[in-house]
């Protein structure tokens, strides 16, 4: 995770960039628009695949949403990506 390049990428919550969310083995990317999902998907597999590991594409979601629960929370992306309770 620390070798990509996500500069600039994702959405700013409270004055910070943030492009991703992850706990264990999930992931969850974040973009204002599909360009920047498929190339964060790209380096993301990309970089999996430098340390011997490969996506599970049969287990993975690619949605579009405004909120998903996320950890039990629900997060809101029409509010500035702010935690919810669920």
């Amino acid at each position: 995770m620390r070798e990509l390049e996500w500069e600039g990428m994702g959405v700013k919550v409270d004055g910070q960039q943030l492009h991703h969310l992850r706990f264990a083995d999930d992931i969850v990317l974040i973009t204002p628009c599909i360009r920047q999902a498929e190339r964060m998907l790209a380096d993301f597999d990309r970089g999996c695949g430098n340390v011997g590991l490969q996506l599970n594409l049969n287990g993975t979601n690619i949605s579009e949403c405004s909120s998903y629960v996320y950890l039990g929370r629900e997060v809101n992306m029409a509010n500035d990506l702010g935690w919810t309770a669920a």
